[in-house]
């Protein structure tokens, strides 16, 4: 009766060993790390009887995959060395064919002398979580080139819209502003030899009229085409809320803490950015004071646009109104440069644009 709980505790351990979904095994402490005992595993995971692993020393390097054999044996022979616990990820070749990629883990059992006495440890098939990675990375790469692809198309719409702004602009100036600043001379010329001060004041009326209109359509050429980036980022938003904030009757402040000017395209992002959150704040918000601020902060361009107007519904982020589709390109541009761009308002408490782009987000032509 002495031998029953032996021999249950016996059964257990087989149980447990041989049920779990890896392979279990001791091996000698020599340079081909020989083969003491190998559970069953091996024979369903890689195709080799017990008895093969156990007789052939050599199976175990044979079978590593060409590309990981030099890798792994050099591991092996620094844990053989060092007595450190070996880890390794490998793939090794099933005797069908198969690539079957594992987690081996072993660690150094000591005698009582002190001694190395055998490596114990456990290879857990993981093909199916690198199957998934690959096919992740595969996906990531997928996703990488349609980035790439749509901030290619986004460099040329840029480009295209910036080419059409700068089109109509000349058209404005030759055409429009021309014809009617003449027209207001001749105004002034009639309104100055007019005897009637009736005539006079209507002449007068319609003056102020083109007068303004003139104005509009400056102001007009100047949001068509800015002012020029090549003089830096800070110069061109400082002329920018200067002539709007003019324009538009409110105070336009400038915080400039640029510790070096960023690179060409991401300046661009910027400063159009700046221009849609400052255009948003003086057509729909009603602001008093905008300000706008600039600070060079992780390897990249921070970029903070507040104003004390009326604030919005959060929820017209994700769901513009038609005509409104300012806050979601602001959105997107930074995106597409590789960055981030967060607005937080409120109905009654102002807006707050506040983005970050990388200094090495530039759209790729």
């Amino acid at each position: 009766m002495s031998e029953g709980p032996g021999l249950v505790d016996d059964l257990a351990w087989r149980a447990l060993v041989e049920g779990i979904p890896a392979i279990l095994y001791v091996d000698a402490v020599d340079d081909l790390s020989t083969n003491l005992y190998t559970s069953p595993q091996v024979e369903e995971i890689l195709g080799w009887s017990v008895e093969r692993w156990r007789a052939d020393p050599e199976l175990w390097v044979r079978q590593l995959h060409p590309d990981d054999r030099e890798r792994v044996l050099a591991e092996h022979r620094e844990s053989n060395l060092t007595g450190a616990p070996f880890r390794s990820e490998y793939r090794m070749i099933a005797r069908d064919g198969r690539v079957v990629w594992f987690r081996d883990e072993a660690v150094l059992v000591w005698d009582e002398q002190g001694m190395p006495a055998y490596w114990r440890g456990v290879m857990l098939d993981i093909s199916e979580q690198k199957r998934a990675e690959e096919r992740l990375r595969e996906s990531l790469a997928v996703l990488r080139d349609a980035m790439m692809e749509r901030r290619r198309l986004m460099a040329r719409l840029e480009r295209a819209q910036d080419e059409e702004r700068r089109r109509i602009a000349a058209d404005i100036h030759d055409d429009p502003i021309q014809a009617m600043t003449a027209a207001d001379v001749h105004l002034q010329a009639l309104i100055a030899g007019e005897g009637d001060a009736v005539r006079r004041r209507e002449l007068e009326e319609v003056h102020a009229a083109v007068s303004e209109a003139i104005e509009r359509l400056r102001h007009l050429l100047f949001e068509l085409r800015p002012p020029s980036l090549e003089g830096g980022l800070a110069p061109a938003l400082r002329t920018y809320l200067e002539r709007v904030g003019a324009a538009a009757g409110f105070r336009a402040e400038l915080a400039d803490a640029l510790e070096r000017e960023p690179p060409a395209e991401v300046a661009a992002t910027a400063f159009r950015i700046a221009r849609e959150a400052v255009a948003n704040a003086r057509k729909h918000a009603g602001a008093r004071a905008v300000r706008v601020e600039l600070r060079t902060a992780e390897g990249g361009v921070s970029l903070r646009v507040s104003d004390d107007g009326r604030g919005f519904d959060p929820s017209l982020i994700a769901r513009p109104e038609p005509g409104h589709l300012g806050l979601q390109a602001m959105l997107e541009r930074a995106e597409l440069a590789g960055g981030w761009c967060r607005i937080d308002t409120a109905p009654g408490r102002g807006t707050t644009v506040e983005c970050w782009l990388p200094a090495n987000g530039t759209l790729a032509p």
